[in-house]
């Protein structure tokens, strides 16, 4: 494993941990529909802390019973009023342009293609002259080509679907934003833009690649789009209830991403709730009238799988791999069965837990990979030392393969699924028992490879991981020496018993 795929699997173990960890906890909302003199709008019940400040989940009930007494505080017709309105304005800037980073992590977003496909089309379009060169962490152009676009783009108002769009770009172009000689010259090549030729006979991956960088581009040269975002706090019966919505003052840039699918939900747009509709001329100190209620059961969700996208930003945070590398890590990782893909998602395998079990931590510390890149950028503009960076890795070499030398030895990708006591380690072979690879941590489980007498298959042991009894058994011994048939299966607590097979009546 190298010093980027190793950390790579790292992180994604590490999500799959926290996800198979993780205890969904109940709660409950009380949204209630307040009647005012211009219309209707909801309000959630908010609490706040002894002291007066807020905490961390003001809006959420511990217990059903709760949310009921709460909710007879407020029957339908108790006066309210609204007591404040806060209205905030919020810019949202263009995009900068396409990095390859970036155009992978949102062309899986949108269209779920892959980081290697993302990489493998978009090389094709660079080859057929339709875009610049691909593999570039930049996300500027320079100065010389930046003043190509005039060019470039009354080449693309040939297209239909563009020419609009085109059309109403401020004039003169404002390029000050995307235009940066010295943050192109630290990435080697400039943004991903297209060159303004035509394109023929593309494929649908193509198309849809082609149609993204373009969007982009002229995303990036359109005017700011403007928000108002509006809370409202109202009070009935001493309760407080917050309504918060956003409204679309401009669209500015984002009117140029129209018609392209959305993708997945974020991680940050997981169990949350759509802005309601907020009526236009509410005023703070107007009464409301409780209109209606409604108890919402909801519970805690887990971390997200990670995608491609989500996967590629971590990398590019850590500073894992390279832009022109990080497609192929993903690949070789698949190769290798070290992790697996179901749909949209990447997922670490049996095999790759257990290599994450007996590689030495600070080997797959994504930070401390992102050290070492640190220290050699360090080296390329003057301020580290050579010297002192190699001695650091000589030391750091010694020292692991020390640590491996004390390592009993283990086969990796020998595991035979996930510990069903522990639910964290993964069942390794040994000499005589299979046991949990968190042995240290201190879980005990084991499964014997003998149990009566009869020698089970490894067939049969992951057949007991998954829950299930097996198959009706014989070979079976009794302490007495006699044989006898019979199916196994875990208990609760993770002990094989045996289960067998009910008598017939008459």
């Amino acid at each position: 494993m190298g010093r980027v795929q190793t950390p790579t699997l790292r992180l994604i173990g590490d999500r799959d941990r926290a996800i198979a960890a993780f205890q969904p906890v109940p709660y409950w909302q009380l949204a209630v529909t307040f009647q005012a003199s211009e219309g209707s709008y909801v309000g959630i019940w908010h609490c706040a802390n002894p002291d007066g400040t807020a905490p961390d989940h003001p809006d959420r009930i511990a217990t059903a019973a709760e949310a009921q007494r709460l909710q007879a505080l407020v029957p339908v017709g108790t006066p309210g009023q609204i007591v404040d309105i806060a209205r905030k304005r919020v810019i949202c800037h263009p995009p900068l342009l396409f990095s390859l980073n970036d155009l992978q992590k949102e062309a899986n977003r949108r269209f779920g293609l892959t980081a290697q496909q993302t990489l493998d089309t978009v090389q094709t379009l660079y080859e057929k002259h339709l875009t610049s060169y691909p593999r570039t962490d930049a996300q500027h152009l320079t100065t010389d080509v930046a003043a190509t676009l005039t060019n470039r783009l009354q080449s693309l108002a040939s297209l239909p679907l563009y020419r609009p769009w085109i059309a109403g770009l401020p004039q003169p172009l404002n390029m000050s934003r995307i235009t940066d000689d010295k943050k192109v010259a630290q990435a080697g090549h400039y943004a991903i833009i297209p060159t303004g030729q035509a394109p023929q006979g593309l494929n649908a991956a193509e198309a849809q690649i082609f149609d993204l960088i373009v969007r982009r581009l002229l995303a990036a040269l359109m005017p700011d789009g403007e928000d108002e975002r509006t809370q409202i706090r109202t009070t009935a019966a001493r309760q407080t209830f917050i309504t918060q919505g956003t409204a679309i003052l401009s669209a500015g840039w984002r009117t140029v991403m129209t018609g392209l699918p959305e993708g997945e939900q974020t991680d940050k747009a997981l169990n949350k709730d759509e802005d309601p509709a907020i009526p236009a001329g509410l005023q703070p100190g107007e009464p409301v009238t409780v209109q209606d209620g409604e108890i919402r059961a909801k519970k805690t969700q887990p971390p997200s799988r990670l995608t491609d996208a989500s996967l590629l930003a971590l990398m590019e945070k850590h500073r894992l791999g390279t832009p022109a590398t990080r497609a192929r890590i993903l690949e070789v990782l698949l190769a290798r069965d070290y992790i697996r893909r179901e749909k949209k998602t990447l997922i670490s395998t049996e095999k790759g837990q257990a290599l994450l079990q007996v590689v030495p931590n600070s080997v797959q510390s994504p930070d401390l990979t992102g050290q070492w890149e640190a220290q050699l950028d360090a080296i390329a503009d003057g301020s580290g030392s050579v010297n002192d960076f190699m001695q650091g890795i000589r030391q750091y070499t010694q020292q692991i393969v020390q640590e491996a030398r004390g390592q009993p030895a283990q086969t990796i990708g020998s595991s035979l699924g996930r510990c069903p006591v522990c639910h964290q380690g993964q069942i390794l072979r040994g000499k005589k028992p299979w046991g949990c690879s968190r042995w240290k941590e201190g879980c005990t489980f084991t499964i014997w490879k003998e149990v009566a007498g009869k020698k089970l298959t490894e067939a049969q042991v992951k057949t007991l991981l998954a829950g299930k009894p097996t198959g009706l058994l014989k070979g079976f011994r009794s302490k007495a020496g006699k044989p006898f048939t019979a199916r196994l299966q875990l208990d609760p607590n993770g002990k094989v018993v045996f289960v067998f097979e009910k008598k017939k009546a008459g």
